[in-house]
């Protein structure tokens, strides 16, 4: 299958080192935040007026019908509050198999979704209802994290497991078709239909060391480290990609950027000699090989990355993006352009919460602070450090994202 090119909107040019009209930006877990919870709340409400407007409180839910309404919350998001050519990650939708026979129920102020399997599943209100219910949910998948991890199997039989995930090498060409077919990515053709050479799509991985997380959560992570660390390499190695059907689609369908994700790997956890043994050479293998596809890489480095910075300038990403220094940690956007060069690319470290509170003057000064600090040489996209928090309004949203074409 012949290689896709690249698209042409601004941010993939930068990418790609070719001239663009001003510098992007593309702010850090979009979906996350103030747009998470908008949407949220626009699902709910287009639910509720759908049930409104049949009289019943069992509405049956086509996949036609599920795919117009998150096309429709998608462009009303876009064209309100975030404005091409801010990046946005890959929408997926379910496939027609696994819509069809669904339905949204109502309980009094609650709508549920009701799989074709008869699973319920509640839809969020708002994000106040959402964050109360979340409160509730020990069993919840972010709160596992942090916890014990598994502790019905041993270490050497976690190894195991994750050996045996391991995906199959060399996908046939019928598979890659058959995967750039799916349904899947109605959703995203029909993005970029709308809005041609002016959105940028990115797909997302994690690095081999933050699988440790899901595998083993926090604490056991961090013991294994010490422990155990010839089982920690197994499983790392376990985490390496390979060439799959779905990546090789994604970039066949004009995909062009790959957000990596590296954290619990900065020198606030563990040490930098810990950092070169266990994250360095399994993060730079990930990042080859995705460049190697034909992606341009963005790699996100979650906590302090200062002491290592002569390490993470060895990596082979096309762009890398750091948090704010909201921890004092000396988060420093000129040391790092000092170390990285001229010629790599930066993502900006604009503070999240200072971003929500500032005037929108301070926000413009901040966007030409740090562009004059690490733009000039044109190596450079503007973000936040850190996802949007929850209290930003969706106007601050749109101002940071038109920031660079107004000042």
């Amino acid at each position: 299958m012949p290689e896709a090119p690249q698209p042409t909107d601004p941010l993939n040019l930068v990418l790609n080192r070719r001239p663009a009209p001003f510098i992007p930006v593309a702010p850090s877990y979009e979906g996350l935040g103030p747009l998470e919870f908008y949407r949220m709340e626009l699902r709910w409400r287009k639910w509720r007026d759908r049930l409104d407007a049949a009289g019943t409180d069992r509405l049956p839910v086509d996949f036609q019908t599920s795919f117009d309404l998150a096309f429709e919350i998608h462009t009303h998001i876009i064209d309100t509050y975030y404005p091409p050519p801010a990046w946005l990650s890959l929408p997926r939708v379910s496939a027609p198999a696994d819509i069809e026979g669904s339905a949204v129920l109502r309980r009094g102020d609650d709508l549920y979704w009701l799989d074709p399997d008869g699973t319920e599943s509640w839809l969020p209100p708002n994000r106040v209802a959402y964050h109360a219910k979340l409160a509730e949910d020990k069993d919840h998948r972010y709160a596992r994290l942090w916890a014990e991890g598994d502790t019905t199997q041993s270490l050497e039989e976690l190894a195991a497991r994750a050996r045996s995930a391991q995906q199959p090498q060399h996908p046939t060409p019928a598979q890659i078709q058959a995967e750039l077919d799916s349904p899947s990515y109605d959703l995203a053709r029909a993005l970029l239909r709308r809005y041609p050479d002016t959105l940028p799509l990115y797909a997302g991985t994690g690095s081999p060391y933050n699988s440790l997380l899901h595998l083993l959560s926090f604490q056991g992570m961090m013991a294994a480290l010490v422990e155990s660390p010839s089982l920690v390499h197994q499983i790392l190695e376990s985490y390496l990609p390979a060439p799959s059907a779905r990546r090789l689609a994604e970039r066949s369908l004009g995909i062009g950027i790959m957000f990596v994700e590296e954290c619990l790997a900065s020198a606030d956890l563990i040490s930098p000699d810990m950092y070169r043994e266990f994250s360095f050479p399994y993060t730079k293998h990930l990042l080859q090989s995705y460049e190697d596809l034909g992606f341009r890489t963005a790699l996100y480095f979650s906590g302090n990355p200062m002491p290592i910075l002569r390490h993470l300038e060895q990596l082979p990403f096309t762009a890398i993006i750091f948090e704010e220094d909201r921890k004092n940690y000396g988060i420093d956007l000129a040391e790092i352009r000092r170390v990285m060069g001229p010629h790599r690319i930066l993502f900006g470290n604009v503070d999240a919460y200072f971003l929500e509170k500032a005037s929108d003057q301070e926000v413009l000064a901040e966007a030409r602070r740090q562009i004059d600090i690490a733009g000039t040489d044109g190596n450079f996209v503007l973000s936040v450090g850190s996802p949007f928090t929850p209290g930003t309004s969706l106007e601050r949203v749109r101002l940071f994202c038109q920031s660079t074409r107004m000042i």
